[in-house]
């Protein structure tokens, strides 16, 4: 097996993935699993990063990859091996199929690595309206509850971080695919016929699924909305309307929006998003409303007032003053 056969779906949480990959799996030439993550286990070997765990991570890189570096060209020795290493776990899986397929939301991490890897593999990249994939995360992953989202560091990097990465990546990476989600849901036939050629499979891909075997019972797949249908549809388009119901989450989305902008995120016009929200009405009245700056904050980093403020507007929010 080469890095030709692989696969990569790059995207943020939230965009669809899982649809795309119950599509893609129509084709006999494509096999894969729920969400593998391999390939972030072996890259943060030797990746820095700010994991905390029961040791520190990040100082086992530094230390092992000057252990590596005691040798000519050890770093890239190592690399050789983790590759060969991933991609006889991958052939396990793809017995006489011509693609696996590796969906695994937070590759965003390490695309360029991934890249560096496997600079023969397939890349999709996945993008969804920014604004729809920040209610999903906050309904489907928090039940509505802002604070706990705004305060998961994980999830501030799906946020922030990712759309970020994955534009740099779709700049950096000629030889891949961008699909959106709106697109793979209204022009589902272009968008599949597309890949199709992109993949150069056999057989086009049709726009129909049924979620079987090791997929129907995977946490790993989308349980909020794919076992409720065999094709694309558009009843996820404006969500976020609903789950958007108070002037608070409001408030938080905008700002969430301007951040984006900030930063110089371009793939949607965020300016056109901001409109759209902002001519949105809440059913929920929010009379104490909390900046997003003030909750994504680490209580040790604010000041005595900062900490009092942050606390006393959380605790007003809750009671609905």
């Amino acid at each position: 097996m080469t890095d030709a056969s692989l696969i990569f779906i790059i995207s943020q949480p939230r965009s669809g993935s899982s649809l795309l990959q119950q599509l893609l799996l129509n084709s006999n030439n494509i096999v894969s699993s729920p969400e593998p993550w391999q390939m972030l286990s072996l890259i943060y070997t030797y990746k820095e990063n700010t994991i905390t765990s029961a040791y520190n991570p990040n100082y086992a890189v530094i230390n092992f990859t000057r252990y590596l570096e005691e040798k000519k060209d050890g770093l890239e020795s190592y690399k050789k091996r983790v590759k060969a290493l991933a991609l006889n776990l991958y052939k396990d899986r793809i017995e006489n199929h011509q693609y696996f397929l590796d969906k695994t939301p937070r590759y965003y991490h390490v695309i360029q690595e991934l890249y560096e890897l496997f600079p023969k593999a397939k890349f999709i990249f996945l993008v969804r309206n920014p604004l729809a994939v920040f209610a999903s995360i906050l309904d489907y992953n928090f039940n509505g509850d802002y604070k706990e989202l705004l305060k998961s560091e994980d999830r501030l990097d799906d946020l922030f971080l990712a759309p970020k990465l994955i534009e740099e990546g779709i700049k950096r990476i000629k030889n891949s695919i961008t699909v959106s989600y709106e697109d793979l849901i209204q022009n589902s036939d272009d968008t599949l016929k597309a890949i199709n050629t992109y993949l150069a499979l056999e057989t086009p891909l049709q726009t129909n699924y049924q979620v079987e075997g090791k997929f129907s019972n995977s946490w790993h797949v989308d349980t909020k909305s794919l076992h409720k249908h065999s094709k694309p549809v558009n009843s996820y388009l404006d969500s976020w309307k609903t789950t958007l119901n108070s002037k608070q989450k409001k408030k938080l989305s905008l700002e969430y929006l301007h951040k984006l902008k900030e930063e110089g995120y371009s793939y949607y016009n965020i300016e056109a998003i901001e409109k759209e929200l902002r001519e949105h009405t809440p059913s929920k009245s929010s009379f104490i409303k909390i900046p997003m700056n003030l909750l994504i904050a680490k209580d040790e980093k604010l000041t005595t007032l900062q900490l009092i403020k942050k606390r006393m507007l959380i605790k007003l929010n809750n009671i609905g003053l």
